[in-house]
């Protein structure tokens, strides 16, 4: 298991913005939408395939634009495919479009030879699979084929296919500290992501296990879900709160339903950080504009570590496996305390 240190926030590129995009698949808007490319490198050999649920995310166009900055310095081009929410004929379609190969979605690929034979000139030369965009029996079957990929935070019981993740249990565990040790906090309420991402489940048992660590009894009432959506961070927590519960600290799966949380606290007159402190996992502008603490996770750098990681395999004869863990860090702001001070802890 690899472990490296990921860039602060500050010196990350907007993850709002894509780069040059441009549709390639005609007139069908679903099609057009999964086949939106960022376009670097275009016209050089090869492509680099990057397969994802959808291109609305923040999380999602970061990794692209990381990844893209890689694949462009290598003379290659990038095709992010968003595979959700598409019909299984549309689904083929885009995925025949997008990887020169055909793909029997009912059944899981059908085209890894099409896909072996396509990685010359200008084919398939690998992929990246982000979350839960493909399940453990198309990436085996890929695997098999001998098609390089590099899963982003995402695990697979392929042989030979690397992870580049966050560290999940540290950036938890330093928010714990955070709000335990230094904000003084012991009744937390958790706001968790989506249990179908590994990010999802990873971070609700890191908080489970920092529970234990810090000896704190929470009611299970107490676990919201959020499934990585702000809107509905938002109405679980204020559905906690309109209910009376005793709380003094929220701790969300990722920033930008912390930025929600923050938001409906004070809608509902509870005041941030004097009454609950809120904290989140990852970090972006919206953040810092919001005044939310957060633990620092880049998700542009993930993209390139990712990207990097899939370019190695394409000149390798072998296959990669293990993980790449990037490093977190905290950023303390307005949402929550400053460190304690050591006279504070006399």
């Amino acid at each position: 298991m690899t472990r490296s240190r990921a860039n602060d926030s500050r010196r990350r590129a907007d993850p709002t913005r894509s780069g040059a995009n441009e549709t390639r698949y005609g007139s069908d808007p679903a099609r057009a939408r999964a086949g939106t490319a960022w376009q670097v490198g275009a016209g050089q050999p090869g492509v680099l395939v990057a397969l994802l649920n959808n291109l609305d995310g923040v999380f999602q166009r970061s990794v692209l634009q990381g990844a893209g900055e890689v694949a462009a310095a290598h003379g290659l081009s990038l095709e992010p495919v968003a595979l959700g929410g598409l019909s299984v004929a549309k689904l083929r379609a885009v995925l025949d479009g997008a990887l020169g190969t055909a793909l029997d979605t009912t059944q899981g690929p059908r085209g890894v030879r099409g896909a072996k034979r396509a990685r010359g000139a200008q084919g398939v030369q690998g992929a990246l699979v982000l979350s839960s965009a493909l399940g453990d029996g198309d990436l085996v079957k890929l695997a098999a084929a001998g098609l390089p990929v590099t899963l982003v935070s995402h695990h697979s019981a392929a042989p030979g296919q690397p992870t580049v993740m966050f560290d999940n249990h540290q950036g938890v565990k330093q928010l714990m500290q955070h709000v335990v040790s230094d904000c003084g906090r012991r009744r937390p309420v958790y706001i968790g992501g989506d249990a179908s991402q590994l990010d999802g489940r990873e971070r609700e048992l890191a908080f489970r296990d920092e529970l234990l660590r810090h000896d704190l009894r929470v009611p299970e009432g107490h676990m919201l879900v959020g499934g990585f959506t702000p809107d509905l961070a938002r109405r679980a927590l204020r559905e906690f709160v309109a209910a009376g519960n005793d709380f003094d600290a929220v701790v969300a799966a990722d920033y930008l339903m912390a930025i929600a949380a923050a938001e409906s606290l004070g809608q509902a007159g509870v005041r941030v950080p004097e009454d609950v402190v809120v904290v989140g996992y990852g970090d972006g502008p919206e953040a810092e504009a919001a005044g939310v603490t957060t633990v620092a996770a880049d998700v542009v750098e993930l993209g390139r570590r990712a990207a990097r990681q899939l370019v190695a395999q394409l000149s390798s004869e072998r296959a990669l496996g293990g993980r790449t863990l990037l490093s977190t860090h905290l950023v303390r702001r307005a949402s929550s305390c400053r460190a304690r001070a050591p006279s504070d802890l006399v």
